[in-house]
């Protein structure tokens, strides 16, 4: 029987949506369908799979995409600049720096201004490679967001980034989100 607590969304899960969320093979996940963390992840780890399948021919990542997306629209952009926007620690984000500067995908240059630091550039000639990847991203985002109505969509994008802390609405506007 889900349990409710502080930190459990068990008075939204009714009995019927515990009962859809046996597993394979009849497996009673208990109260973990209660918890909104334990559904993010189910959903990102669903979608993550169904993309890897879908667009394996495409050859990156999620992540080394987005990276790809903010040196794109940032150019100049700093390592550390693009870790404290992409929310990776510099241990994840290096080795898919190297991996795009391998693909031919970006490049480096040392700032002049400290030569400490490494601009990075979208690579000449890789227009073409990102626009591809991304019209297939698109193609798939939208195969995704069609489960849900256009109010939904709308809705769970603001839930989302409130749930990242990246919003805080005035207390008139919380019923808004």
């Amino acid at each position: 029987m889900a349990k409710s607590g502080p930190n459990s969304i068990a008075t939204a899960v009714s009995v019927e949506d515990r009962a859809n969320s046996l597993g394979p093979g009849g497996i009673d996940y208990d109260e973990l369908p209660t918890y909104l963390g334990y559904l993010v992840r189910r959903a990102h780890s669903h979608i993550q799979t169904e993309f890897e399948g879908d667009l394996a021919d495409v050859g990156m990542a999620t992540s080394a995409f987005g990276i790809l997306t903010l040196i794109r629209a940032n150019p100049g952009i700093t390592a550390n600049e693009l870790a404290q926007a992409s929310r990776l620690d510099k241990s994840t984000l290096s080795p898919m720096i190297v991996n795009l500067e391998t693909a031919g995908l970006i490049t480096r240059k040392q700032r002049t201004s400290d030569r400490r630091y490494q601009s990075l550039f979208l690579a000449k000639g890789a227009e073409s490679n990102f626009m591809r990847y991304r019209d297939k991203i698109r193609t798939f985002e939208t195969k995704v967001a069609n489960r849900l109505t256009k109010s939904e969509q709308s809705h769970l994008a603001k839930l989302l980034i409130k749930l990242q802390g990246l919003d805080n609405p005035t207390p008139d506007h919380q019923e808004d989100i």
